[in-house]
């Protein structure tokens, strides 16, 4: 019998902590995380705010994979911190082609 390939759950956030987007990214990926799929979650633009919310910075321990665009954080003057890769668009990329499903909160 061949075993079940785990799914792949790609989010991108772009708004910053204030938007109820982030709330749902959180619950999306605890939910997706808890259905024993792959995470991934990509902030940018006034998205890379959220790389200090506790909670989103908490999946990261239960397996989600976090990472942002070092760019948009340079931008707004943010410092490396936390278990978020500060990557590129190029991760982002990467997010895009391994997900079954992607979903963008913009």
């Amino acid at each position: 019998m061949a075993e079940k390939k785990k799914g792949k759950l790609g989010l991108m956030l772009t708004t910053s902590t204030e938007s109820e987007n982030t709330h749902t990214v959180i619950k999306l990926a605890e939910a997706a995380l808890e259905e024993g799929l792959e995470v991934s979650i990509f902030l940018m633009c006034d998205g890379v705010y959220n790389m200090s919310v506790e909670p989103l910075n908490a999946l990261a321990e239960r397996g989600a994979r976090l990472s942002l665009c070092a760019h948009n954080a340079d931008e707004r003057k943010l410092e490396k911190k936390g278990p978020i890769l500060f990557g590129s668009q190029y991760d982002l990329a990467d997010i895009v082609a391994e997900s079954d499903s992607f979903l963008a909160f913009n």
